[in-house]
């Protein structure tokens, strides 16, 4: 959905029903991430090493593009002493604006045609059958979440998970923020359409998720999505 401030009002008060809190409480805490234009990837690792890199397909189903993903210099290929003996990590692979701009230029000079636009450049460049040619695209990677977990520590709150996978060596977007109220939400929301473009990869919205985990466990899910997270997007832009 386009952003909008009732939407943003009602998915409150849904969630105060279903935990019990009164219209002037702020029950949870909450966690506002950028919204990266990009291409949706399921790292695995098994005892440290990259194993497998996939697209989240239908999320169940995806492709494997492991080869292609070990070309990223922001993916770690072998993990800390010490991580998880299976890591599932999940996140969005997408073409810095500078690099999409440097690739563009190097198609015109070669007489070839020109790319659309970063996400699809991105999206194509991860599915090349020659990895040399996608280590070529300048790819980068930033991570959100935990999947499936052996062995590893647990976990209260979803900003531990992300300083967790910090410290494993993944990239974390910078601009995460955990936020007290939903007016807070708001404003992260209208102040980042506001400089969208002040960022050197594109983005096109904001996901806000609820940021402990066991009142994530007592929101569950409906059948489509989850109930303790939300995904505004901003306006389209028109351009030529």
């Amino acid at each position: 959905n386009a952003f909008s401030p009732e939407e943003l009002v009602a998915w409150g008060e849904r969630l105060e029903r279903r935990l019990g809190a009164g219209p002037d409480d702020d029950p949870v805490d909450y966690v506002a991430e950028l919204k990266i234009d990009g291409l949706a990837i399921s790292l695995v690792y098994e005892d440290g090493r990259l194993v497998q890199g996939a697209t989240r397909g239908d999320g169940k189903v995806g492709e494997d593009v492991t080869a292609n993903i070990a070309t990223i210099a922001s993916v770690p290929k072998h993990l800390p002493k010490g991580a998880p003996g299976l890591l599932e990590v999940r996140g969005e692979v997408y073409m810095p604006t500078s690099a999409f701009e440097a690739l563009n230029r190097r198609q015109a000079e070669a007489g070839e045609g020109l790319f659309a636009n970063p996400r699809n450049s991105a999206a194509g460049s991860l599915r090349q059958k020659d990895s040399s040619i996608t280590a070529g695209r300048e790819l980068s990677m930033w991570c959100y979440q935990l999947g499936a977990v052996e062995g590893g520590p647990r976990f209260g709150r979803h900003r531990e998970t992300l300083q967790f996978l910090a410290e494993l060596g993944f990239a974390v977007n910078p601009e995460i923020r955990v936020l007290a109220t939903l007016d807070e939400v708001h404003e992260f929301c209208r102040s980042w359409q506001e400089r969208r473009h002040d960022l050197d990869y594109e983005i096109d919205g904001v996901v806000v998720k609820v940021d402990d985990l066991a009142v994530r466990d007592e929101l569950g899910f409906t059948s489509r999505a989850p109930r303790w997270a939300i995904a505004y997007k901003f306006p389209p832009e028109e351009r030529t």
